[in-house]
């Protein structure tokens, strides 16, 4: 029962179910008087059921004031409510009311959409049930407000899920009107020995509301009904029969029994199966066929819908009501949303607003813990974030096989798409009560918890800023090993792009450090690398340390032609190309230029009319690897100076076509430049170019990031007991458990309701292309560290919640500073937002609003600073908190990121 927000006056009473659902509507509102205790209406009159202490005429004058002027007929003994007639006629169609005196017993309330009762209680939840489900198990029902909305498709899904991760589960068809996994499983030729059908019949036989029979032979059947550990109980024995169920799940809420009995015997069940988890398909709508497993708080809701007015709106017309009914308490799993059958181009902004509006929903009635507080509004995205589930056109006629089926999900790899509901129902829970023994440390036991957090923020510190980096150790990625990978034997010729932060400066002076092309593919970890060139640095950071840019100088004068040579300075290679940005200039000259730096850096002593000639006659002897970094720093007008972006073009272009051209191939030249200054300086075939170089790209997918704060916190020895093979051969799953010791499993303790750490940090750090910038994870982890050094509550982890928290706003002023550093022009347009007055800092925003133009919105949206949806723009967390801008409602920013991240695995 879906229960209007209206309380006044009924506009029409046609029948006593009319009198009872408005009765019903006042209980549920609170809005009954302290001695009214049940109502019950039916064909033949209403009756109250009042206490000793109130007068008959007391009663009938409340029901005159709820039914409205007129409403009510009487005389000394008889009373009766006036039902409506056709328009314009005084109705003789009355109802008879009987008002009787007494203290009833308190009513057994039952998981039903529409009670059988009418008491004051309709108003307060459900009794709540008693502890978790046999053996910790775990289920979750999915369900849906309409049909056709791909609810038993990304159930398949879901179970299929769970199965690839090892864990066995429970999966049961509970739509007894049109069942799909039923037809499903047996068009696959599977015989049904055990169906839910047959486990209700067996239920509602019991005579002492133990299941201990449908247990039984369901244990001993299930089993042969099994498919790569997904066990599915079908919802019949034999599809072809269409008629109504004879025993449905309200037939079982008799009072000798629980009123979870449907739900707790399910559990039991799949406890004796070994089943990690139990999924569980439901009826659509507001059936009572769905009632007593929904209205099970234990029970993860999973409401499946598509971005259309009435499913959206009836979806969360159903959460609401659950919310009223039997609301998430603290120990209860999460409840969860998927959205459906949308196109990204066409209905995008539907999608994200439908994700805004079912999150707001869910943690405002089934949530009741959630957070809403300005600074902790990851915590809330990060738990509540609905799955967007883009729509497919192979999804449009689905086969009839269960075999066909899980294939289609392989292959539209919906099953990755419920990956965040797979991982929460395979993991196992914290138990109840803690051994006696205590728990064995992650940190050695003669280390102080403030001094391993003082290690791991100094160490973090160090690596925050390449140029000031004095740490030689660094973590091996996958663009570096494809870039060894592709060069074992021959020189690269290749351009790496990465966004600010990404580790380009990083990356260049750990290979200036190896020296050799060859020592550098040892430290990396790539075998058969059997090419011995001399790394030769050409442009560097201008930021360097002085003892970093003197070892560099070191390294360059080692790469020289001779002893005797003496590579060309920093200051004489920049002079030089600021004086051709002051010419006119050919791409050919350009070409030389480019070329006579690299001469000079190895004590070539070239000028551009014969710089090709000698860099010929050098490469007939030897070999090197010129390697080009701080391209920002030369060029930091390239946005409005189309000399700047010449310039840069030509040295990714035709500098590595002309090198390619010697024989043999002897020469080497990697240039590390940012990706706008690629975009910007590259407008035709843009594409095409990054494309060809996309393998060495330097970017941090989300393994890569959390890999990367595992690294940081090992080799700062702020882990004890965890070695480096572990850190290099940790997979993508391992590496959530091995950083447990680091941040916490949870925001929180193990059974709170906040949000899982690495997915909290991956949400926080990231843009909205998903990706995390190496500086930001070592500032972060840095700026963490030191907030929690004292802090005390925390034993079992190095990095606080609280100290997370405070952390990100740090490192968001972090960045934007150190953009605005490196991109004079981006931080003068930070700058101008950040100078918004309060009123106008919130999101999305217009660009009329902050006065900003298309094309400096377009810098911003090249920098990850904003990006557009439809005619607003938005900001992500890694850069909202810095500049104070404020969310207009709860932030929809995490449904942006992940209709953008759904949008870019489509492309």
């Amino acid at each position: 029962m879906i229960v209007p927000d209206e309380t006044s006056v009924p506009e029409r009473l046609y029948t006593w179910v009319d009198v009872d659902a408005h009765l019903a509507n006042l209980a549920v509102r609170d809005q009954w008087p302290h001695w009214l205790h049940e109502c019950d209406a039916f064909w033949d009159g209403v009756e109250l059921t009042v206490s000793p202490s109130a007068s008959r005429e007391e009663a009938l004058s409340w029901l005159g004031e709820k039914f409205g002027v007129g409403s009510i007929v009487r005389d000394e003994e008889v009373a009766a409510l006036r039902l409506d007639d056709v328009p314009g006629r005084l109705s003789n169609r009355l109802l008879p009311i009987m008002v009787r005196h007494r203290e009833p017993d308190p009513p057994r309330r039952e998981p039903r959409w529409r009670e059988r009762r009418i008491v004051r209680s309709l108003g307060r939840p459900l009794p709540p049930p008693g502890g978790p489900f046999q053996g910790d198990v775990r289920i979750a029902a999915l369900h849906s407000f309409k049909g056709g909305v791909g609810r038993t498709l990304h159930g398949v899904a879901l179970a299929e899920a769970i199965a690839q991760r090892g864990e066995r589960v429970l999966l049961v068809d509970a739509d007894l009107e049109a069942p799909g996994i039923t037809w499903m499983f047996t068009a696959h030729g599977r015989r049904v020995d055990f169906a839910y059908e047959d486990f209700l019949s067996l239920l509602h036989a019991s005579e002492d509301g133990r299941p201990d029979d449908a247990v039984t032979l369901g244990s001993a059947y299930l089993p042969n009904q099994t498919i790569d550990n997904v066990i599915v109980m079908p919802t019949r024995r034999t599809p072809q029969d269409i008629a109504p169920p004879r025993i449905q799940p309200t037939d079982l809420l008799t009072p000798e029994r629980s009123i979870y009995y449907l739900t707790e015997s399910l559990g039991q069940l799949a406890h004796h199966l070994e089943a990690r988890a139990v999924l569980i398909d439901l009826r659509a709508g507001g059936s009572e066929l769905s009632a007593p497993v929904l209205l099970d708080p234990r029970v993860q809701r999973i409401f499946v819908t598509t971005v259309s007015n009435q499913a959206l709106t009836g979806t969360a017309r159903t959460i609401q009501e659950l919310g009223r009914r039997a609301p998430s308490r603290a120990e209860d799993p999460a409840s969860a949303a998927v959205i459906t059958q949308f196109h990204p181009q066409g209905h995008g902004e539907l999608a994200v607003e439908a994700a805004a509006m079912l999150r707001d929903v869910i943690s405002k009635t089934l949530e009741p813990g959630s957070l809403e507080s300005e600074d902790r509004v990851v915590d809330g995205d990060v738990t509540l974030e609905p799955i967007l589930s883009v729509f497919q056109d192979g999804l449009l006629a689905l086969p009839s096989s269960w075999e066909a089926v899980v294939d289609l999900v392989r292959r539209q790899r919906l099953h990755h798409t419920m990956a965040p509901l797979a991982d929460e129902l395979s993991r196992s829970e914290e138990p109840a009560f803690m051994p006696q023994a205590p728990p064995v440390s992650p940190f050695g036991p003669d280390e102080h918890l403030a001094a391993l957090r003082g290690r791991l923020g100094d160490f973090a510190r160090r690596l925050a800023y390449a140029e000031t980096a004095d740490d030689t150790a660094f973590l091996p990625t996958e663009s570096l090993r494809n870039l060894l990978t592709s060069h074992r034997t021959e020189p690269p010729l290749c351009v790496v792009a990465g966004a600010k932060g990404s580790g380009k400066t990083f990356t260049q002076i750990q290979m200036c450090f190896r020296r050799t092309w060859r020592d550098y593919a040892a430290d990396v970890g790539v075998p058969g690398v059997s090419l011995q060139a001399l790394l030769a640095p050409v442009l560097i950071s201008k930021n360097l340390k002085d003892d970093a840019y003197q070892r560099i100088r070191a390294i360059q004068c080692d790469a020289c032609i001779s002893s005797a040579a003496e590579p060309a300075s920093q200051l004489e290679l920049r002079d030089l190309i600021d004086r051709a940005l002051r010419s006119q200039l050919s791409d050919s000259d350009w070409r030389r230029i480019w070329l006579t730096c690299m001469a000079r850096a190895v004590g070539i002593d070239a000028e551009p009319a014969d710089v090709e000639r000698k860099l010929a006659d050098f490469a007939h002897g030897d070999s090197r690897i010129f390697l080009i970094d701080g391209l920002e720093d030369l060029l930091q007008d390239f946005a409005r100076s189309e000399a700047q972006r010449q310039a840069l073009r030509v040295l990714m272009v035709d500098c590595l076509d002309w090198l390619r051209s010697l024989r043999g191939r002897p020469l080497g030249l990697v240039i590390f430049v940012r990706r706008d200054l690629v975009q910007a300086a590259v407008r035709q075939n843009y594409n095409q170019f990054l494309a060809r170089y996309s393998e060495y790209e330097l970017k941090w997918n989300p393994a890569e990031a959390l890999r990367l704060a595992l690294w940081t916190a090992h080799r700062s020895g702020s882990l004890p007991r965890l070695s480096s093979e572990e850190v290099a051969k940790a997979t993508d799953k391992d590496l959530s458990r091995r950083l447990i010791p680091v941040w916490g499993e949870k925001m929180g303790s193990p059974r709170s309701r906040e949000a899982r750490s690495d997915g909290w940090f991956l949400a926080a750090l990231s843009d909205f292309t998903g990706q995390i910038q190496a500086r930001d994870i070592v500032i972060f982890i840095a700026e963490s560290a030191d907030i929690s050094e004292d802090d005390s509550r925390w034993s079992d982890r190095l990095l606080t919640p609280s100290a997370m928290r405070n952390a990100l706003v740090r490192c968001s002023r972090e960045k934007i500073a150190a953009i605005g550093a490196e991109s004079p022009q981006v931080g003068e347009l930070l700058n101008r937002l950040d100078g918004l007055s309060a009123e106008k800092k919130k999101i999305p925003f217009s660009p009329e609003i902050v006065g900003l133009s298309g094309e400096d919105l377009d810098l911003l949206a090249a920098n990850g600073v904003v990006f557009r949806e439809e005619d607003q723009y938005w900001i992500p967390e890694i850069f909202r908190h810095g500049l104070s801008f404020k969310a207009a409602g709860r932030p929809k920013i995490l449904a942006i990121a992940n209709l953008v991240r759904q949008r870019n695995n489509l492309d």
